[in-house]
């Protein structure tokens, strides 16, 4: 669920910022979302995207790099129909087509909470990945995604291994572990990923989208022994906490106008990457959330030119604006947005699947569990998976029960 903060400290962050000679450019507090005042100046102006920032010279050198297939998953989903028991779960039993719960330590963590997701296929081998954002106690650890085998004919079917996010911005102020050069930890919300020809695009509330080569996952040399440093020291020995693996930053886009970007996903129709703009539901009517639709290239470059904006609405909401958007899917006139915050419930749950037609003056809702966040879209099954992010005794109104899980529906029945 995404954070609101208010625009004093916003500013004070953004003065801190400036004042910050050696910081990267492309860090502008990733964790913090514009306020109301702030948007709807953005929502007047032009969305533009920036030219690519390669940043990947970092890692250019005295790394060696694995793929996907060659990752060590070390932890074990669980399959079945157990998905189906978490709070708030209330998908018709018609419509659900299959599920994954974390193992017990990921479902109940409170220093982690999922919120993205993607998928794709190497060497006829199925994969989800899921964003994480860390809090609390291991909120200096940033950001990490999960790679999950989910074809049920390999022999690691529903194994699964964190790898942490880094990329080359090393902290400007002290931190509460040991951090050497190179690389450090990537400290955003991970609110939305995608997945592209091997490159993932990591939405990032203010900045715009991070891209990552999937085909660049570096192993680090210490692995699990050491839980509080981070980079590669003077003799060359790499570390991610405590961490085997770790996936480097190797550019991104700045994105112009469209900022909260809360999540990000892919139309293989016509290659595009769809954003949406995350409000809480209880945002008041001068907030018009969008979401909007970049063009890329074959190659996976984000375009400057065709970008799509709509804005969705949905009666149960303030003036019918869309509001809570946690993922988004686009296929032709037609998108399909995970709305949390709903002030009604449907089925012990206050979030919806609402399927908004360019144009119309209302959305078609569908019941959507509790705590719903990102959308993916596995185009050759027909599978529209989205995922539950909270832990128990969460503050939210799970109570005490595990609400984390990962599903699948049929997306025809949607349609």
């Amino acid at each position: 669920m995404k954070k609101q903060f208010t625009w004093t400290l916003l500013a004070s962050c953004l003065f801190t910022v400036s004042c910050k000679k050696n910081m990267s450019t492309e860090d502008l507090n990733d964790k913090l979302t514009p306020n109301k005042s702030m948007e709807v100046v953005a929502s007047a102006t032009t969305v533009s995207v920036n030219g690519y920032s390669n940043t990947s010279s970092y890692i250019s050198s005295g790394f060696s790099f694995l793929d996907p297939s060659q990752i060590n998953k070390n932890r074990q989903a669980i399959g079945g129909s157990s998905y189906t028991t978490v709070y708030g779960f209330n998908i018709p039993e018609e419509n659900r087509i299959r599920g994954i719960r974390w193992n017990e330590d990921d479902e109940t963590t409170s220093l982690w909470r999922p919120q993205g997701i993607a998928g794709f296929s190497k060497n006829g081998v199925r994969y989800l990945l899921v964003s994480w954002y860390a809090k609390d106690a291991a909120e200096s650890k940033g950001s990490r995604i999960t790679l999950i085998d989910i074809s049920p004919s390999s022999s690691t079917y529903l194994t699964y291994r964190h790898i942490l996010l880094v990329h080359n911005s090393l902290p400007t102020t002290a931190v509460d572990y040991t951090q050497y050069g190179s690389y450090a930890p990537l400290n955003v919300h991970a609110g939305g990923i995608a997945y592209f020809n091997g490159k993932v695009y990591l939405s990032s509330t203010s900045l715009g989208l991070r891209v990552f080569d999937l085909n660049k996952i570096i192993e680090v040399s210490t692995g699990t022994s050491t839980s509080n440093k981070c980079g590669k020291d003077a003799n060359g020995n790499l570390y991610a906490f405590n961490y085997r693996y770790i996936l480097p930053q190797v550019g991104y886009y700045r994105i112009n106008n469209a900022s909260p970007i809360s999540s990000v996903q892919i139309n293989y129709d016509n290659n595009q990457l769809w954003t949406g703009q995350y409000y809480a539901g209880s945002a008041d009517a001068s907030i018009v959330p969008k979401i909007f639709g970049f063009p890329i290239n074959a190659s996976g470059d984000v375009q400057n030119s065709g970008i799509q904006t709509i804005i969705p609405k949905n009666s149960l909401f303030t003036s019918s604006h869309a509001h809570g958007i946690q993922g988004v899917f686009r296929k032709g006139n037609r998108s399909w947005l995970s709305c949390t915050g709903s002030p009604s419930e449907s089925y012990g749950s206050t979030a919806r699947l609402a399927r908004y037609t360019d144009g119309d003056t209302n959305t078609v809702r569908y019941r959507w569990p509790y705590g719903a966040e990102a959308l993916y879209f596995e185009k050759q099954y027909g599978y529209l998976w989205s995922l539950t992010e909270f832990e128990p005794n969460a503050g939210a109104q799970n109570g005490s029960q595990v609400n984390r899980c990962i599903f699948a529906v049929d997306f025809s029945k949607y349609e």
